[in-house]
C-alpha cells in the first residue's frame, strides 16, 4: 500500500511541475513582443534577441500554435530568409528562437548556394517573399567544408558527395590540405555565398536602397551563439 502511495504522490508532484513549468513558460512568452518587421536592420536585431535568448536556455518559442498555423495557412510572409547548413545539430528557428512562418529556411549540405536550386530559393524569398534580410549561416565543425579541405580530390564515379565536396572546395581552395584552419576555411565559406547572393544585380540594388541586407553569420554548436 505504501509503495502505491509513493507512486502517487509522484505523479502528482509531476503533474504540479508540469503545470509550474507551462505556467512559467506562458510568462516568458508574454514578456517577449514580436514587432512587425520593416527594415532589414530590425530582422538582424530580432534574430540576434532570438538568439540570445536561446542560447541562455530562456527560449519562449513562440509562434508555435494552432492560432499561428490558422494565420499563417493562407499567406507565408517570413521576415528573413536563412541559408544554413544541412547538419542536424543546426535548427535554424531553434537558433534564433521563432516559430512558424517567421523565417524562410534554405537548406544544404555547407550552406552551399552554388547550385540553380538553392539560389532559385533564395531569389524566390527575396522577389516574392519579400524578405527583409537574408543570412548564410556557417557553423563550427561544419561537415561539408571539413570533407572539402581534407578529402582527396580524386571524385569517386557516380559519387554525389564528391560532386559537392568539390564545389565547396573550389569556394575554399586557399586552405585545401589545412585541417587546422577548418574555422577559417568555413568563414570563408560563408563569404564566398554571401558574394555569390550579392552578384545579382537586383539584390545589390536592393541592398544599396536599404530594403535588403544579405549577410554572413557563424553558429557555435558549443555555445548556441551565432555570431553576424
Amino acid at each position: 500500500m505504501s509503495v502505491l502511495v509513493a507512486v502517487a504522490a509522484m505523479g502528482l508532484f509531476s503533474c504540479s511541475n508540469t503545470q509550474e513549468n507551462v505556467e512559467n513558460k506562458e510568462v516568458k512568452t508574454s514578456t517577449v513582443e514580436l514587432k512587425e518587421v520593416t527594415s532589414p536592420a530590425e530582422a538582424i536585431a530580432r534574430l540576434q534577441e532570438g538568439n540570445a535568448r536561446y542560447a541562455s536556455d530562456s527560449a519562449v518559442n513562440p509562434h508555435d500554435n494552432h492560432m499561428r498555423i490558422d494565420e499563417t495557412a493562407p499567406k507565408q510572409t517570413p521576415f528573413c530568409a536563412v541559408v544554413a547548413c544541412s547538419d542536424s545539430r543546426v535548427p535554424v528557428e531553434h537558433i534564433f528562437d521563432q516559430g512558424i512562418g517567421d523565417i524562410f529556411v534554405i537548406r544544404t549540405a555547407g550552406n552551399s548556394v552554388n547550385d540553380d536550386v538553392v539560389m532559385g530559393s533564395v531569389d524566390y524569398a527575396i522577389e516574392h517573399l519579400k524578405v527583409k534580410s537574408v543570412v548564410v549561416m556557417g557553423h563550427e565543425s561544419c561537415g561539408g567544408v571539413t570533407g572539402a579541405i581534407t578529402e582527396k580530390e580524386e571524385a569517386v564515379e557516380n559519387s554525389k558527395v564528391d560532386e559537392l565536396l568539390s564545389v565547396i572546395r573550389n569556394d575554399v581552395r586557399p586552405y585545401y590540405g589545412q585541417k587546422d584552419s577548418l574555422d577559417a576555411a568555413i568563414r570563408l565559406n560563408t563569404n564566398k555565398q554571401v558574394e555569390r547572393i550579392l552578384a545579382n544585380p537586383e539584390v545589390k540594388k536592393l541592398v544599396e536602397e536599404g530594403k535588403l541586407s544579405v549577410v554572413g553569420a557563424y553558429y557555435n554548436v558549443h555555445t548556441g551563439k551565432v555570431d553576424f
